[in-house]
């Protein structure tokens, strides 16, 4: 949507997100517009949520929540969508009313000389189309101690090798969001924030903190977690040392919430031909599928470019391996991988990345494997590393 708006010749601007359940309302100050200009608003939630909004020069106030339709200056979202547009005597404030659901909304302003194209030709599947009803899960659970919580993720890592840093906090401001920067050094990171321990808060049982870490010179999401839950937990691999922003939302406002930084090295034998950026991939796609480190140097290399690419090479019969597929540069869509050996076929799942991915196999009686690659996105090259695990883990017949 920014893309594609900066594009039309619009200054584009994305607010900071909020996490609202149902009932919750919030207001939005736009600063004024050129008389000669438009300004557009678009307010982006999950396809469950549902709500709506008045201007500040709405004749009716739809906040009141009336019976009937008639209210004058209130929009509804469609499939979590929103979007006002108006030039010349645009308004400057918005209030938000969740009407059910809960999630995250980004707000997304632009102003540009002319209108802009329609959202239904930048995100089409998110017009005109009403989702699914939600199911009713039910009360949440009781929400454990901070301290357990703290604890068990601690143990977790340290169970995981993980060399874990000294616990610190991050304050939560009167919306319950934040942000705060992070230094990465090369390897793989586990970040946790936990909602804060507020007993005698109403929603105590519900809250769900979301997190995302962005890379503080790019803004290119990094790590992201929506999950319905009360602690944001966030992974990554980097392959140098890395800035990143580290924002959040759904905590209760003026909290403290404590942060957990767990990190492993990068393993050893990844190849460096390919830059950071792959090695980041090789090493994530490993840690996904909890694969060993490989024990030795990669005993088949390729590489490509976006589309459908094959390649096959010599396997020792007998033998187990992992081929380990990663961007290089560009913008992935998805990259998959699957290993044909005899008769057997092994697919790649492609997990939360959509950037690399990995199969585990052995060779049996065969002496040979076979390798399709189908790799999508902008401007995108990939590196394939096929690192032999075990030799000899059977006589072949």
């Amino acid at each position: 949507m920014t893309t594609s708006w900066a594009a039309a010749g619009a200054a584009v601007k994305r607010a900071e997100p909020h996490f609202v359940s149902e009932g919750d309302t919030f207001g939005l100050d736009l600063g004024a517009t050129p008389a000669a200009g438009c300004l557009t608003v678009a307010l982006v939630g999950a396809r469950g949520l549902s709500f709506h909004v008045r201007t500040d020069d709405a004749v009716d106030d739809p906040l009141a929540m009336m019976s009937g339709d008639t209210d004058r200056g209130r929009a509804s979202s469609i499939a979590g969508l929103l979007t006002l547009e108006r030039c010349g005597d645009a308004f400057a404030h918005v209030e938000l009313l969740v009407d059910g659901g809960r999630g995250a909304v980004e707000t997304v302003v632009a102003r540009s000389p002319k209108p802009l194209p329609p959202l239904r030709t930048v995100l089409p599947e998110r017009v005109g189309v009403v989702g699914p009803p939600g199911l009713d899960l039910g009360p949440f659970p009781p929400l454990p101690l901070l301290t357990k919580r703290i604890d068990a993720a601690e143990a977790r890592a340290r169970g995981d090798g993980a060399k874990v840093a000294a616990r610190r906090t991050i304050a939560a401001e009167h919306d319950g969001s934040g942000q705060t920067e992070l230094l990465l050094g090369e390897g793989c990171d586990r970040v946790e924030l936990f909602a804060p321990d507020v007993p005698h808060a109403p929603h105590r049982n519900r809250l769900d903190v979301d997190a995302e870490l962005r890379d503080a010179d790019t803004d290119e999401v990094l790590a992201r977690d929506r999950t319905d839950a009360p602690d944001a937990h966030l992974e990554l691999c980097v392959g140098k040392r890395t800035r990143v922003t580290l924002a959040f939302a759904g905590s209760e406002p003026d909290h403290e919430l404590p942060l957990l930084f767990a990190s492993w090295k990068l393993a050893e034998h990844l190849p460096i031909v390919w830059g950071a950026e792959a090695r980041a991939g090789f090493a994530a796609a490993l840690r996904a599928r909890h694969l060993p480190p490989p024990p030795e140097e990669p005993v088949f290399l390729a590489e490509g470019a976006s589309g459908a690419t094959a390649a096959s090479t010599s396997i020792e019969p007998g033998a187990c391996y992992v081929a380990t597929l990663g961007t290089v540069h560009g913008r992935a869509r998805g990259v998959g991988l699957r290993v044909r050996v005899g008769g057997r076929e092994m697919q790649g799942d492609r997990g939360q990345s959509l950037s690399s991915t990995a199969v585990a196999f052995c060779a049996g009686d065969d002496d040979r494997a076979s390798f399709d690659i189908d790799a999508r996105g902008s401007g995108l090259a990939w590196g394939l590393a096929l690192y032999r695990m075990v030799s000899a883990a059977w006589s072949a017949r």
